[in-house]
């Protein structure tokens, strides 16, 4: 049986003693150039703050580690580290990570960046990363975070609920209706809460093993109530190979392909 990575309980379990490890790649030659592509555009402008970032499913990856090593770089030691949100959904992780920012604030000074508590496939806390005043995302990263999103079953919708998404609750009623429901694919679900946000314009990089893991996106659903190809258009797709973790330079394996898509949000309202 597979692990069972759309569960909280797998991945509490796992951070217990997990410090460090990496999902498809560190994301150095993947996700980080077009990070610092789309920031440096950003810091052209002469913003009023850098762009805000959310990170989701952060884990234990050294890649929330490169993007505050990268926002230094781009816009200077002082940097308020606050615009980077690293979320994840396993309590254990969010804790020590939330924890060893408040250490490291403490003995270089600034505030570090933040960690949250939050199920990305749940409106009620997807809501709460905005926190506040503090103003939509322009850019997302996920390291295969879609990708484990994508063990979940589809998730279907029979009737309003004041913790489900806005434009779910404007198309169901609050009595069940089998014949009613909508149903998306966890994925699908993921990119209606990033929708609302991500600011029109802003970008989401995500790192995935499927070449079909945003194949939703590609075309508009006519009459559908929720269709998230309003929402995101696919802009560009990368391939790349995956690392081998073979040392010997005489010993083949299969040619394996990871994906990262740069993904824009469109103008169109939630």
């Amino acid at each position: 049986m597979p692990p069972d990575y759309e569960l909280q309980s797998y991945w509490n379990d796992r951070f217990k003693d997990e410090y460090h490890f990496e999902w498809l790649d560190d994301g150095r030659e993947t996700i980080l150039p077009h990070l610092r592509a789309h920031l440096r555009s950003q810091s052209r402008a002469n913003p009023p703050h850098p762009p805000r970032l959310l990170h989701i499913g952060a884990g234990t990856s050294s890649l929330s580690e490169r993007i505050r090593e990268l926002y230094r770089d781009v816009f200077g030691d002082n940097v308020n580290e606050q615009v980077i949100v690293n979320a994840d959904f396993a309590e254990t992780l969010v804790r020590r990570k939330s924890e060893a920012e408040v250490k490291r604030a403490a003995e270089g000074g600034g505030r570090g960046m933040r960690w949250m508590l939050a199920d990305v496939l749940k409106w009620d806390e997807s809501k709460q990363l905005l926190d506040g005043q503090q103003g939509l995302f322009d850019v997302v990263v996920d390291k295969s975070t879609s990708d484990s999103v994508s063990c979940c079953g589809d998730v279907s919708f029979a009737f309003s609920n004041r913790s489900f998404h806005p434009l779910l609750n404007l198309h169901l009623t609050p009595d069940p209706s089998p014949r009613d429901a909508i149903t998306l694919s966890p994925v699908e679900l993921l990119a209606l809460h990033l929708a609302s946000l991500v600011q029109p314009g802003g970008l989401w990089l995500a790192l995935s093993f499927s070449s079909t893991r945003f194949c939703f996106l590609e075309k508009q659903k006519a009459g559908a109530p929720v269709d998230p190809a309003l929402y995101w258009t696919i802009q560009e797709v990368d391939t790349v190979d995956a690392p081998t973790g073979l040392e010997r330079s005489d010993v083949h394996a299969p040619a394996v392909k990871h994906y990262l898509y740069v993904i824009r949000r469109s103008d169109a309202p939630l």
